[in-house]
């Protein structure tokens, strides 16, 4: 491990909020991911003798209205939603970050360019982008990571751009410009490295905001289609009010692993936003 790493890891641990957020979510994700060997069932079985089980010894988290096992569906759905927060946001930094640093270092005509581009994405209201692109490509787990990934880059892009503006005239950066050193040298050693924290924070604000945007789209029924799964599509069987009032189990679990979940993702940016900060690494 670099000097470098062991201070900014020194930082984050120092950062208790994160390291709390850090145990809840890799707590979460492991439960997730380990799910279907943990609990021993299978989250999309039916059993029509077994509906609407209150939680018990059987079942820890009751059945729902198929008599499906609430406790391996509820994770068994994290995972879904973990998948599409990781990957939607995955795609939006990818464009967000490329588009940005283009549009930072060369300015001019491409940054123009760029930036109107961006304007006139961000003039449209996100939520009726969302249900119409949503519409238009129909349901489905991996419609609706790209659907989210699409709509979620502009800001990404305006916050690269700004601080690569600054980079760009840095004495190290027209150093190293002077001695030959191309574009590409410029952008992947100097430019992109100093904008992690940003990249950072965009990651794990994004990553909350697709969580909460599969959610929407899924209680809304333009996400993630049975028989599998998300959080969002668990709340949204709480659109009947008999389920709303008289099993809470069906959809409550799911709403408190999104509440904890974002949670701990923002202050695990927070930590890592500090740790990656140029700045502290001088204190």
């Amino acid at each position: 491990m670099s000097s470098v790493t062991a201070m900014r890891w020194q930082k984050f641990r120092k950062h208790r909020p994160a390291m709390a957020g850090l145990l809840i979510f890799g707590l979460i994700s492991l439960l997730c991911l380990c799910s279907d060997w943990l609990f021993h069932a299978d989250p999309n079985a039916i059993d029509l003798e077994a509906t609407l089980q209150a939680p018990g010894k059987l079942h820890w988290l009751g059945t729902d209205q198929t008599g499906r096992d609430m406790l391996a569906r509820t994770f068994a759905a994290g995972r879904v939603s973990l998948m599409v927060g990781v990957l939607s946001v995955s795609l939006a930094l990818l464009i967000g970050t490329f588009l940005g640093a283009l549009a930072g270092y060369f300015g001019g005509w491409i940054d123009n360019l760029i930036m109107r581009f961006v304007d006139m994405v961000m003039t449209f209201p996100p939520i009726i982008v969302l249900m119409t692109l949503a519409a238009v490509l129909g349901p489905g787990t991996e419609k609706t990571i790209v659907v989210i990934g699409l709509l979620s880059w502009p800001l990404i892009c305006r916050l690269v751009r700004a601080r690569i503006l600054t980079i760009r005239e840095m004495e190290y950066v027209a150093a190293a410009r002077t001695l030959g050193a191309g574009h590409t040298y410029l952008l992947l050693r100097h430019c992109l490295p100093n904008t992690m924290d940003v990249l950072v924070v965009s990651f794990s604000l994004g990553f909350v905001s697709a969580i909460m945007a599969e959610a929407g789209l899924s209680f809304l029924g333009l996400g993630v289609q049975l028989p599998d799964a998300s959080w969002g599509s668990l709340i949204s069987i709480a659109r009947e009010a008999s389920v709303l009032q008289q099993n809470p189990w069906i959809w409550l679990p799911s709403g408190i692993l999104i509440v904890l979940t974002a949670l701990s993702v923002n202050f695990i940016g927070d930590g890592l936003r500090q740790s990656f900060d140029p700045k502290s690494l001088k204190e």
